[in-house]
């Protein structure tokens, strides 16, 4: 299996690359960069984000010049090694951000992750309302034929109490009837 390398050390060997930008580039063109990079997508990456170095201009050391007639020949200054500092020609300074590219990508994936979380607990909550709705629809339903069931018991109840109530008067008054055919016993 061809050998990876690391995203951070591919943007690192190569300048300090922006990682964002080069993951967000390889990804959008196909390439996985989940494993790092494969030799496919370092070449891809190299293309796009390392330009081949231009060949230095030929050097004026190579030009003679002949002194005649009266001609003096001066040595051409040399500029090699030379530092510009180029703030020298500027009057004013900026305040910058190293990588903007790469701030914006955190700010956007942040917002994304804000914006799911807020997706998330609307849902959450819709859903507690609707099990909130079923329960209450389910209460109200059982309360209402508790209610039902209540009344008819109620009736019940008194009709069955009714009922025993008479039939316990007859069979009272059947047994004193009986009582009362027969003579009390003697004491003694």
């Amino acid at each position: 299996m061809p050998e990876t390398v690391s995203l951070h050390s591919f943007c690192k060997a190569h300048g300090n690359l922006p990682k964002t930008s080069v993951r967000r580039w390889l990804n959008d063109h196909g390439y996985d960069t989940s494993a790092g990079l494969s030799p496919v997508a370092v070449t891809a990456a190299k293309a796009q984000f390392c330009p081949p170095a231009v060949p230095p201009a030929p050097a004026a050391g190579g030009l003679s010049i002949h002194g005649g007639n009266h001609c003096t020949t001066l040595a051409a200054p040399g500029f090699g090694g030379m530092t510009i500092d180029l703030g020298q020609f500027r009057d004013s300074s900026a305040l910058v951000i190293d990588d903007p590219l790469a701030v914006a990508e955190q700010f956007l994936q942040t917002a994304d992750l804000i914006q799911g979380a807020l997706a998330d607990d609307i849902a959450a909550r819709e859903q507690r309302l609707q099990s909130t709705k079923q329960a209450q629809a389910k209460v109200a339903a059982k309360a209402q034929q508790l209610a039902l069931e209540q009344r008819l018991y109620r009736l019940q109840t008194s009709q069955l109490d009714a009922a025993t109530t008479e039939e316990t008067t007859a069979l009272a008054d059947a047994l004193a009837q009986l009582q009362s055919l027969g003579k009390p016993a003697a004491d003694g």
